[in-house]
């Protein structure tokens, strides 16, 4: 079967979606470990012919069998988010402050996908970076019925060439920037990662002598994976941090997982690191005046560094890259079927 990356290709809007670089770098990385995986308009495919479809939004999995009706021996993965674009997360209202209270009794519409697809008569998965379960009700309820077809994975890069993760060392000297950090600003006071840039990282930029900081709602707007890999290397430290979503959920971003697996790095705004790292492995402050000052000390002291991005980097090699965790889940799709 081909493996179809579904929506989100450069043609969805004027300047690709941010999810347009994760889908292409899994696309790169599924080719590389011996399957065939294309990400391109949906009207180039056959779905007279079954095939193999990984969704997020536009369409999801349910759009998907509705508008394209595929093939009844198609295997469909979804991927799992807190929010969607359905109707109930466009009117969506919480802050940094409640934003775990507003989960509790959240109804998660992209995880009741999953009810759909049970009843739909495909062959379905789902997969998503690991989160808390067990904090929300509705959340670990449709966990536990689906247990056996859903994939947590540790998110990993989707910047790094895996053979780069593999030979990467760490960095420690002949930086430019005291801090670097490449990412989208992005959201309202109701979600996104404004409050985080606010608290964390926009203080400790006043706090250094030299920055460079890129990305969409940024001064200096969208760079290129080439430069995004240069500002980070160029940097004594590369501030990780999460939107408030994420923190709530604990679940550990793409940005993480690219600072260590250049050999560079951040302290932690997330308490989920810990879900793959011990405390001796990582530094993690979620107070932002507490967070601000052991990033201070660590530009100060960039050799102290070194034993953290040695771990970290040790489990990215061996386990938490996309190459491994998707060698398993498709060989554990395949074997299936």
């Amino acid at each position: 079967m081909n493996i179809y990356f579904t929506g989100y290709t450069k043609k969805f809007l004027k300047k690709p979606h941010t999810n347009y670089w994760p889908w292409q770098y899994l696309v790169k990385t599924i080719n590389e470990i011996g399957y065939n995986a294309y990400h391109i308009e949906l009207s180039k495919v056959d779905f007279s012919k079954p095939h193999v479809f990984i969704c997020w939004n536009s369409p999801d999995s349910i759009q998907l069998m509705e508008q394209y009706n595929p093939h009844k021996d198609s295997i469909i993965l979804q991927k799992l988010t807190h929010l969607d674009i359905g109707p109930e997360s466009k009117v969506w209202e919480a802050n940094h402050d409640n934003f775990f209270e507003k989960l509790k009794t959240w109804c998660w519409p992209q995880y009741k996908k999953l009810e759909l697809l049970d009843k739909s008569g495909y062959q379905f998965y789902a997969f998503g970076a690991k989160t808390d379960i067990n904090s929300f009700e509705e959340k670990k309820r449709i966990v536990q019925k689906y247990k056996d077809k859903i994939f947590w994975i540790p998110w990993g890069t989707m910047t790094i060439p895996y053979q780069e993760i593999l030979q990467s060392k760490p960095i420690l000297s002949n930086f430019k920037y005291d801090i670097g950090f490449v990412g989208s600003k992005w959201g309202t006071n109701s979600r996104g990662n404004l409050w985080e840039w606010n608290h964390f990282l926009k203080p400790l930029i006043n706090n250094v002598s030299s920055s460079y900081i890129a990305g969409r709602g940024t001064s200096k707007g969208i760079v290129s994976i080439k430069k995004h890999i240069k500002i980070l290397k160029q940097s004594k430290i590369c501030p990780i941090i999460h939107a408030s979503g994420w923190k709530a959920e604990k679940g550990i971003m793409d940005r993480f997982w690219t600072v260590f697996s250049l050999g560079r790095f951040g302290v932690v705004d997330n308490l989920g690191v810990y879900d793959f790292f011990s405390e001796q492995d990582v530094v993690v402050e979620i107070d932002s005046d507490a967070y601000i000052d052991k990033s201070l000390y660590f530009i100060r002291n960039p050799q102290k560094q070194k034993k953290y991005i040695e771990n970290v980097q040790k489990r990215i090699k061996t386990d938490f890259n996309q190459h491994i965790v998707w060698k398993n889940i498709l060989n554990k799709i395949f074997k299936k079927h």
